[in-house]
């Protein structure tokens, strides 16, 4: 996923429907529910064709579990042979060998799949409904058969102690890994979500320092200049980083949700949106919502985000900007820069910038 462009990729909910019931399921998703899901035909003419023709050029089929839908292959091999590239985010349970071999006969090498873990201790099955070894075991059957993958880590309260020890095996194993805050999006339980503390101590010191996971995380110290330097290409005109997207992602991708709602962050597809893509054209949604104009304006942010050094490659997280203070255009709160000495901002950056050397590298082979 090495493109530049605005809403290079989307994140595509294609159902709520599936076969765990993980008790803070972000979408609201169980196995105890049946969903219905947008058609197949709808799905291409309304998302996919238009999609295409804005510039997206990526895509992550999601849900619940998307290999859940009867359809699953077609909207796989339709999406490949238009041109997208094409990842799966599962949690694994039905990627058997068998089904792993299906989906290379249409994919070919055009396959990327996310799997989760929060941890590599027993609170991974409490926030996921599977252990880390039964993750692993998918990993494992992935990579036998050359599928390119990545892992998905969840982080707040329930694995700050455990971070560590996480990353370290991630880094062990040559896995690259993206961090996701835990949200109340669709469950209550506010006390699990991460705080400045929390963020400061415990996560941001390891993903700092590892760039297999260098994948949308903040507070992202990367200066602007160090950025365009490295990978050779000038930031947005209206001041984001796409090529490759670092920070908040918000601009880079959107999300759309399983009844057709667009949103900038599929962590508050529920709650965000500027439309449904259903009863709207997505290019008005995208380039003419009040919304989508102004979250992907970072000079229009609120407080430090929309005036810091760092806005064009970091932006503060605009969903826990929501979920923190009901604005999503509000400052990260949970960013610590102004608790930092410039030495230590200083040392951050250098660190920064010569990790993300190493994770632009690892893109681009």
């Amino acid at each position: 996923m090495y493109n530049m462009g605005k809403f290079h990729t989307l994140y595509l909910e294609t159902t709520r429907n599936c076969n765990l019931d993980c008790k803070y399921c972000s979408t609201g998703s169980s196995c105890k529910k049946k969903f219905d899901d947008i058609p197949y035909d709808k799905v291409v003419q309304r998302i996919l064709e238009p999609a295409w023709c804005l510039g997206t050029r990526n895509i992550s089929f999601s849900g619940g579990e998307f290999l859940l839908r009867q359809d699953h292959m077609d909207l796989l091999k339709t999406a490949s042979e238009m041109g997208f590239s094409v990842s799966i985010v599962s949690n694994g349970i039905l990627l058997t060998d068998s089904k792993i071999q299906e989906l290379k006969s249409i994919l070919g090498d055009n396959l990327y799949v996310s799997l989760g873990i929060n941890s590599f201790d027993l609170e991974n099955k409490e926030t996921r409904e599977v252990g880390s070894g039964f993750i692993m075991d998918v990993v494992n059957r992935l990579q036998k058969h050359g599928v390119r993958l990545n892992i998905c880590v969840t982080i707040g309260d329930f694995n700050k102690e455990s971070f560590k020890n996480t990353v370290e095996t991630l880094q062990r194993l040559h896995l690259p890994f993206n961090r996701i805050p835990f949200v109340v999006r669709n469950c209550n339980a506010r006390q699990l979500m991460l705080d400045k503390e929390m963020l400061k101590n415990c996560f941001h010191p390891y993903l700092t320092d590892c760039y297999n996971g260098h994948v949308s995380f903040v507070p992202y110290f990367l200066n602007p200049s160090d950025y365009e330097l490295i990978t050779g290409n000038k930031m947005q005109e209206d001041g984001f980083a796409t090529n490759p997207s670092v920070g908040c992602w918000v601009g880079s991708y959107y999300a759309i949700n399983p009844e057709g709602y667009v949103s900038p962050c599929p962590l508050f597809a529920d709650s965000v949106y500027a439309g449904n893509v259903l009863e709207e054209n997505l290019e008005d949604i995208l380039f003419n919502s009040e919304l989508f104009t102004r979250i992907t304006d970072r000079k229009r942010l609120e407080g430090k985000c929309g005036s810091c050094k760092y806005t064009n490659t970091c932006g503060g997280c605009r969903v826990m900007a929501y979920y923190k203070t009901g604005n999503p255009f509000a400052e990260d709160p949970t960013c610590f820069i102004g608790e930092l000495s410039d030495d230590e901002l200083a040392d951050l950056e250098k660190r920064t910038a010569r990790n993300f050397k190493n994770y632009n590298r690892m893109l681009k082979f």
